[in-house]
């Protein structure tokens, strides 16, 4: 592994790990407890995940047709 992979890795991880701000919680733990809500069956938790896909889905198609410069 040479320093530019290295960094890149460390940086992903002070992304997934390390929280935002004093006293919030992690990325990581907040993917964690939207995963725990969907297995759990929670109607809202699935809601989410849906529609976020949705919005990524329409977005990337619209940049795909050339709708975002």
């Amino acid at each position: 592994m040479n320093d530019e992979e290295r960094e890149k890795l460390d940086d992903l991880h002070d992304f997934f790990i390390k929280p935002r701000a004093p006293g919030k919680p992690s990325r990581a733990s907040q993917i964690d407890d939207l995963l725990e809500a969907v297995r759990a069956g929670k109607l809202t938790g699935r809601v989410i995940l849906w529609v976020a896909g949705a919005i990524i889905t329409m977005t990337a198609a619209w940049k795909g047709l050339g709708g975002l410069k």
